[in-house]
C-alpha cells in the first residue's frame, strides 16, 4: 500500500525511515486475519482471533499516517483522509441508508423509525463507526506529530503509558453507540502514534524489531497495573495488547509479501464495510431456506469469501474509489 493514513485500499508497501526502507509486507497478512475476527463477530457473536482483529486494524490505521520522518501538511493530510476514508464513509451511508428504507418498505415497517440522531457519528449501521473514528484519531496523532516533530524515543515511550493508561476509562460508564466504540479504541490512538513513530525513527528493522516487542511489554505491564485497580479492563487489556502484539510478531516474521496477499489485501477495507449487509440481505435467506442458518461457522466460511468476490468486482468499476 501506498504510505497512506490507513490500511485501506492498496497493500501496504514501505514505511520510510530517515535512513531505512523498511518493508513489513506481513502486516498486510494480518490485514487479513483482522477482517476474518471482524466478519466473525459479527456475523456469529463470537470472534476468530480472540477479539484481537479490530485493535490491530486501528492501532495499524493509525500508525500509518504517522510513519514518515516529516510530517505533510495538515491540509494535504485532510485531503488524503477525505479521499481515502470520509468518501467511501458518505458513499457507503447514503446506499444503506437507502437499503434500510427499501427493507422497512418490504416488511411493512415505518420507513425511518429505526433512524436515531446519533448516526450522524456513524453512518445507518454501527459497524460504520470506525472510518470516522480512524479520520479523527489520525488527525490527533498527525497534529502531535506536527507540533513535536524531532519528539524522539521518550515521546514513543510516553505514549505507550498513556496508552496503557486509557485501559481505566471504557469500564467506568457505558454511553451507547458510539461512544462505547470510541472508549474501547482509543488506546489505539498514542499505541498508534507510538508504532509509527517507532518505524520512522528506528533506523532499521532490527531496531524497530526490538523496540516493538519493548513497547508491546511497557504496554503490557502498564496495563496489568491499571487491571489491578480497576479489573474491568482486563477484557480491553486482552484485545489490544493482543492485537499489538500480532503487529509485533509480523515484525519479526519473514517481511516478504506474496502475490496471494497482495491480491487480497486491498480488498479488506470493502470487506469491512459490506460484509453485514452481504449477509443480511444476501445470504442469510438461502440459509434459512437451506435450513443451515443455525452452523454460525458457515455464516463466515461463506460470508467472507462471497463479500471479497463482490468488492473485487466492484473495484473494477467506478465505484474503486469508494473501497
Amino acid at each position: 500500500m501506498r504510505s497512506i493514513a490507513m490500511p485501506a485500499p492498496g497493500q501496504i508497501r514501505d514505511a520510510v525511515t530517515a535512513d531505512a526502507r523498511i518493508r513489513l509486507g506481513t502486516w498486510d497478512r494480518l490485514r487479513i486475519v483482522a477482517a476474518l475476527d471482524t466478519v466473525a463477530l459479527h456475523l456469529t457473536g463470537g470472534h476468530a482471533i480472540f477479539g484481537f482483529g479490530l485493535p490491530l486494524f486501528l492501532i495499524l490505521a493509525i500508525a500509518l499516517g504517522v510513519s514518515k520522518p516529516e510530517a505533510p501538511p495538515t491540509r494535504r493530510f485532510l485531503s488524503r483522509r477525505s479521499e481515502r476514508i470520509l468518501m467511501p464513509w458518505l458513499f457507503w451511508s447514503g446506499v444503506l441508508f437507502v437499503g434500510q428504507v427499501w427493507m422497512a418498505s418490504r416488511r411493512g415497517q415505518p420507513l425511518f423509525a429505526w433512524l436515531d440522531p446519533r448516526m450522524l457519528l456513524y453512518g445507518p449501521r454501527i459497524h460504520l463507526w470506525f472510518l470516522p473514528f480512524i479520520v479523527v484519531a489520525g488527525l490527533v496523532a498527525h497534529r502531535v506529530h506536527r507540533r513535536f516533530p524531532k519528539a524522539g524515543a521518550p515521546a514513543v515511550l510516553g505514549a505507550v503509558v498513556v496508552a496503557g493508561l486509557c485501559l481505566w476509562i471504557p469500564p467506568q460508564r457505558s454511553f451507547g453507540w458510539p461512544f462505547d466504540q470510541w472508549l474501547f479504541a482509543l488506546p489505539a490512538v498514542p499505541l498508534g502514534y507510538a508504532l509509527g513513530r517507532g518505524l520512522a525513527l528506528a533506523g532499521g528493522l532490527d531496531r524497530f524489531r526490538r523496540a516493538a516487542t519493548v513497547g508491546w511489554a511497557l504496554f503490557c505491564v502498564v496495563g496489568l497495573a491499571v487491571v489491578a485497580i480497576e479489573p474491568g479492563s482486563r477484557g480491553f487489556l486482552l484485545r489490544t495488547a493482543g492485537g499489538l502484539g500480532l503487529l509485533v510478531v509480523g515484525a519479526w516474521l519473514p517481511a516478504r509479501s506474496d502475490g496471494l496477499t497482495r491480491r487480497l489485501a486491498p480488498l479488506m477495507l470493502g470487506v469491512y464495510i459490506l460484509h453485514p449487509v452481504v449477509y443480511q440481505w444476501g445470504l442469510k435467506p438461502l440459509f434459512l431456506e437451506a435450513g443451515v442458518h443455525s452452523v454460525r461457522w458457515l455464516r463466515v466460511v461463506v460470508t467472507f469469501p462471497v463479500t471479497m468476490l463482490l468488492v473485487a468486482a466492484l473495484r473494477q468499476t467506478p465505484l474503486r474509489r469508494f473501497l
